[in-house]
């Protein structure tokens, strides 16, 4: 591999111009990325390029999400019953807003999307991880029920161990490119990652069963434009459009709680 953004028709020239691309031009990019999704060889993580297709990628996003809510909101209207959501009734402190727009999109970000480069340094920083998350998690929400101080203590001392081996790990591997076979494959990764996200959100809701999967299409809509943003400009671009498409809903869910 060439180390250079080539293997998905970027090339740095192109490159340049797409950073001052109109909306519509980077929302045809997206579509046929999705229609043929193909890693790149090395992500373009400028910071101008990047903020420039977040922009108009978030405005994709925040469409598609008014276009499949209403969808579910007529269903609604004609009689289908709504399952209770976890966040129903749930007061949102300082704490879980934090959690839910900041936290949660980049622990997200890293365990859905940031093995998707497919170079073995992302892969064991993501399985490395995994207990990071989790403990982070259970250390600022704020801990299980009647977890003492030297709990608390123990719980940050997994998330800081564990995201610091993940690292060290994507540092002593940052030069290592994706593997053939990933390459080849690489469609059905982008899609098992993008169904992955939709499916485990599907834990949301107090009810189960296969009746619901319409009711997680706004995250496999939202998964599709994340892992596009990974592979194209870096895992944090990804990181931003989810913080700022959870900072829309939780900001409507306050003014409506208001």
């Amino acid at each position: 591999m060439s180390g250079q953004p080539t293997r998905a028709g970027l090339s740095p020239e192109a490159t340049d111009r797409q950073r001052w691309a109109p909306a519509p031009a980077t929302w045809r990019q997206w579509a046929r990325f999705v229609r043929r999704p193909v890693l790149p060889d090395q992500a373009d993580t400028g910071v101008t390029g990047g903020l420039k297709a977040v922009l108009p990628l978030l405005g994709l996003d925040l469409a598609l999400m008014a276009l499949l809510l209403g969808a579910i909101g007529a269903a609604f209207a004609l009689g289908f019953e709504m399952p209770e959501h976890m966040l129903g009734g749930m007061a949102l402190t300082p704490v879980l807003v934090a959690v839910f727009v900041i936290y949660m999109p980049i622990g997200e970000e890293i365990l859905f999307r940031g093995w998707l480069s497919g170079r073995i340094g992302h892969v064991l920083g993501t399985v490395l991880s995994i207990p990071a998350f989790v403990a982070g998690l259970m250390w600022v929400s704020p801990g299980p029920p009647g977890a003492t101080e030297p709990d608390l203590l123990i719980l940050f001392s997994v998330f800081a161990g564990f995201a610091t081996l993940a690292l060290i790990a994507i540092y002593l591997s940052r030069r290592r490119d994706a593997p053939k076979w990933f390459q080849r494959h690489f469609t059905w990764f982008y899609w098992a990652s993008a169904l992955g996200f939709a499916a485990v959100h599907l834990t949301n809701f107090a009810a189960a069963g296969p009746a619901l999967l319409p009711l997680v299409l706004p995250q496999l809509a939202l998964a599709l434009i994340l892992g596009y943003l990974r592979v194209t400009r870096g895992l944090w671009t990804s990181m931003l459009l989810h913080m700022l498409h959870n900072g829309v809903f939780v900001a409507v869910m306050l003014a409506g709680a208001s």
